[in-house]
């Protein structure tokens, strides 16, 4: 019985799944191609200003330019919590009309170009031990955490859109904000300890 419910339950979410592709294909398509956009963008960007040894530009787009600044526990946890946490509110906002998903896919491609942009300047600034921190630990998570995004605004759209046509409250949205909130926050949780654990001293005495 317990085998049969799960594979009932499999089929469910698997059904749910594709109908929310079908449902949202074209919303997924413009924010996976912003993201791309964003993201090709933050790379030609830490080429260009590679060269340009001044603080200002790391301050500006938040970049790191010491290693210690990745792996301070509490305070990168935090930051990062706030940041995805405002994006998620604003996604929530701009979802509540048609003529405001443009912003929500301008803020998504500004996510991504700011997730490049600093990868890529890590790698380019700190080498080997920027690879590693790069490209195995904050870009899969961080990927990861911008589909967690793209998910929730396409969900957004589409379920205040059918609140509206069936006269409904749109307080619906508010479980699926936790969810992607709490899932989010556990991602963020991984990426964190991860960098704490695989430290710059603990990568060169390997």
């Amino acid at each position: 019985m317990k085998s049969k419910g799960f594979t009932k339950n499999l089929y469910s979410l698997k059904y749910s799944l594709r109908e929310f592709l079908v449902r949202n294909k074209f919303k997924i398509i413009f924010c996976v191609l912003f993201c791309v956009i964003g993201l090709l963008t933050g790379i030609f960007t830490a080429v260009k200003i590679m060269g340009l040894d001044e603080e200002e530009i790391f301050e500006s787009f938040n970049l790191t330019y010491q290693l210690e600044d990745l792996e301070k526990f509490s305070a990168n946890f935090f930051t990062r919590l706030l940041s995805y946490e405002l994006v998620l509110i604003l996604l929530m906002i701009f979802s509540l009309h048609p003529a405001l998903y443009l912003f929500g896919w301008c803020l998504l491609a500004y996510r991504a170009f700011l997730i490049s942009i600093n990868c890529m300047m890590i790698i380019l600034w700190f080498s080997f031990n920027g690879i590693i921190k790069a490209l195995l630990i904050l870009l899969p998570c961080q990927l990861l955490m911008l589909f967690i995004m793209i998910a929730f605004f396409c969900y957004a759209c589409s379920q205040i859109r059918n609140c509206k046509y069936q006269k409904k409250k749109i307080f619906s949205v508010l479980f699926p904000l936790l969810l992607a909130s709490l899932a989010l926050t556990l991602i963020n949780l991984l990426e964190t300890i991860l960098l704490f654990i695989f430290r710059s001293d603990v990568i060169l005495v390997i």
